[in-house]
């Protein structure tokens, strides 16, 4: 019996291959001949390659019992203690915390107004010490502002008001404050004792920040040591700041929300914190699971592409496993980069995969894809798969699933969407995931890519089991966390139901 060491393909950055190596593939490979049935297992993306690992070895024998022979691709990405890591510290910084207060206080008084109140051409808001009441509550597990209703039509931010918010931002000596802090924090130390405890420009110490470097420099670049630059400094976080009001309204307009407060913590990061909130990670991350199947200009061996090589002159051979792909998380971004390979393979002249070889099963388990990732694949699903089954929590569930406990009370789907996607050049955009009820049940989620999956979703209702939820069995699912789903027991019984039917 092979050891779970030899059923995985280890890759690491650009899918190259780490510890596993061309000849281990081979006799992997080799070992499927005339076997019945392979899964092929791609895991989350937030873990490292030990954990990945360690998922191979636990899943290893639920696979085996079920009459599977598993390969399992091991990569890593480590988004996960980026965000434990980084999130916290950002959202206790004093400068984060002036910004949430400022940007729920603005927004609070142009999103709930109906648009005869706003019509008057005046913004009411409650006062700064109301709203950080209000937001004191995250800490005793209660979400600020939950208990309000936008009206059905919400209008744009007008350039009245947002002439009026940046007087009043302006002239607010905390915003002030935070913008020497962070002028300070980005000034070369000096070699003065004396003049390293000043702060240069007349504040109180400086104090770290995890902003994005390219956001710092800019307010550094346009501050000085004195004079009138350290005003241009506090003009450009104010107008970053009207922005971020401007882009909560719109999300509000556009029905794209997530609540008052989830949604103004995500547009704070976006527009300050973005490069350490774990965006880059993440698009490095969706890049190395589309580069494990491209040919290297270098000629260096790439995973995906060397094991699918290999596999495909396999069932050239007359083997014809039943092939079932498993993907939990990210993983489900790595099976639509897979399956867009075997698209491309079978339109190949050259390439051994056979014409008429499918995927029988193809199973997503709180898959991170965006909606556009995954929609050209089920739109093929008639040459490239027969069944397709996605686990995942409804809503109820995904937003009781808070990332941070106390900070951001939303899943990690919810943040992916909402803060780490990005729209076609490269802007932010609230982007729709394939995982989340919350897009399948919105009716303001249009589009050609949006109808089709929908439809494609509805034509079968075996092919979406909300977690929690008993449909019976190959239907079951008792995950209440996005981690779970691949250590869930009733989600592992579903799966092996479907690898037994």
């Amino acid at each position: 019996m092979a050891s779970f060491r030899e059923r995985c393909i280890h890759s690491r950055q650009g899918g190259r291959l780490a510890s596993t190596t061309t000849a281990d593939i081979d006799e992997l490979v080799a070992r499927l001949k005339d076997r019945p049935r392979v899964v092929l297992h791609f895991h989350g993306g937030l873990i490292d390659d030990t954990l990945g690992f360690a998922t191979a070895e636990r899943l290893m024998p639920l696979y085996e019992a079920a009459g599977a022979d598993p390969v399992f691709f091991v990569w890593s990405s480590g988004l996960l203690d980026t965000l434990r890591g980084n999130l916290p510290q950002i959202l206790n910084e004093s400068v984060f915390r002036t910004l949430l207060n400022r940007v729920t206080r603005y927004a609070t008084g142009v999103v709930f107004k109906q648009p005869g109140q706003r019509a008057l051409g005046v913004v009411t808001t409650p006062t700064s010490r109301a709203v950080g009441a209000e937001l004191a509550q995250v800490r005793d597990g209660l979400e600020p502002y939950a208990r309000l209703t936008a009206p059905p039509d919400v209008l744009p931010l007008s350039e009245s008001e947002q002439q009026q918010i940046a007087t009043g931002l302006a002239a607010d000596t905390e915003l002030a404050e935070r913008t020497r802090e962070i002028v300070n924090s980005a000034l070369p130390p000096t070699t003065e004792p004396a003049a390293a405890a000043r702060d240069v420009i007349g504040g109180r110490a400086a104090a770290a920040t995890l902003m994005s470097p390219d956001v710092v420099a800019e307010l550094a670049a346009r501050s000085g040591g004195q004079g009138d630059r350290a005003l241009v400094s506090t003009a450009l976080l104010v107008r970053k700041t009207v922005r971020v009001v401007g882009a909560v309204v719109g999300r509000y307009r556009q029905r794209t929300d997530h609540g008052l407060y989830p949604t103004v913590v995500e547009e704070i990061l976006r527009e300050f914190y973005l490069a350490n909130v774990g965006a880059a990670i993440w698009d490095a991350m969706k890049r190395q699971t589309d580069e494990t199947f491209t040919a290297a200009a270098d000629n260096e061996v790439r995973a995906g592409r060397y094991f699918l090589d290999r596999f495909a002159e396999l069932l050239a051979t007359g083997t014809r496993p039943e092939v079932t792909v498993v993907g939990h998380s990210a993983g489900a971004v790595f099976i639509s980069n897979l399956l867009d390979d075997l698209a491309c393979r079978r339109d190949a002249d050259d390439d051994p995969l056979p014409q008429d070889f499918r995927i029988r099963d193809v199973v997503l388990l709180a898959p991170a894809c965006t909606v556009n990732k995954l929609v050209p694949v089920v739109r093929r699903q008639a040459e490239l798969f027969d069944r397709f089954r996605m686990f995942t929590m409804s809503d109820q569930a995904e937003q009781a699933d808070h990332l941070l406990s106390f900070l951001y009370p939303r899943s990690l789907l919810y943040f992916i969407s909402g803060v780490l996607e990005r729209g076609p050049e490269n802007q932010s955009a609230v982007t729709p995931i394939a995982g989340m009820q919350h897009w399948y049940l919105d009716a303001a989620a249009v589009g050609p890519d949006s109808e089709d999956l929908r439809g494609f979703l509805r034509a079968d209702p075996a092919r979406t089991v909300w977690s929690p939820g008993d449909g019976g069995p190959g239907l079951r699912a008792g995950a209440r966390s996005h981690t779970a789903f691949d250590d869930d027991p009733q989600v592992l019984a579903s799966v092996a139901d479907m690898l037994a039917d």
